[in-house]
């Protein structure tokens, strides 16, 4: 399973390759098509982790939520890229600020979706700190874990405590 750190290098990644431009996104397997139309062709504003959560935003406010879960994975490409390969939930293309174009496939997540603001804020609200996030308040975990009769390891790895961790 992809740790936080993980997420937060596809944040930069993806921040540096694709935001700032105008994206193309698709669902070449069909399961993320209706989302993908709702942010295909629109400006990508900034890309951000909150623990194993990774955020694409939208000059319209959507965002697109994705949870890589046990299985899920970018691949990432120079443009142009070739026909899909696999299962791919959701390609994404673009090329801001005359950069060279570059592209990703996103296959096997356990969530690919669309969210407005009110529930990008319900989900980031349910999370503890990210420790890798600039801003996280530690002082919330360790309330949390010093109230709790849990052993440390299940606290730390609790997504409600501290974000981002697993083993």
């Amino acid at each position: 399973m992809p740790e936080g750190h993980t997420l937060h290098r596809l944040a930069k990644l993806h921040q540096r390759r694709l935001a700032g431009g105008v994206v193309r996104v698709s669902s070449p397997q069909g399961k993320f098509a209706a989302g993908a139309a709702q942010v295909d062709g629109q400006l990508l504003t900034r890309a951000e982790a909150w623990g194993k959560h990774l955020l694409h935003h939208y000059d319209s406010g959507l965002v697109v939520h994705v949870h890589l879960g046990l299985y899920g994975k970018f691949y990432d490409s120079e443009l142009p890229m070739g026909e899909p390969v696999g299962q791919v939930r959701m390609r994404m293309l673009g090329a801001p600020d005359g950069q060279p174009g570059f592209g990703t496939d996103l296959r096997g997540p356990t969530a690919c979706e669309v969210l407005l603001p009110p529930e990008v804020s319900a989900l980031t609200d349910r999370l503890g700190p990210d420790p890798l996030r600039r801003g996280a308040d530690p002082e919330r975990a360790w309330a949390r874990m010093h109230r709790s009769q849990r052993p440390i390891g299940a606290l730390l790895m609790d997504q409600k405590v501290v974000a981002g961790v697993s083993v």
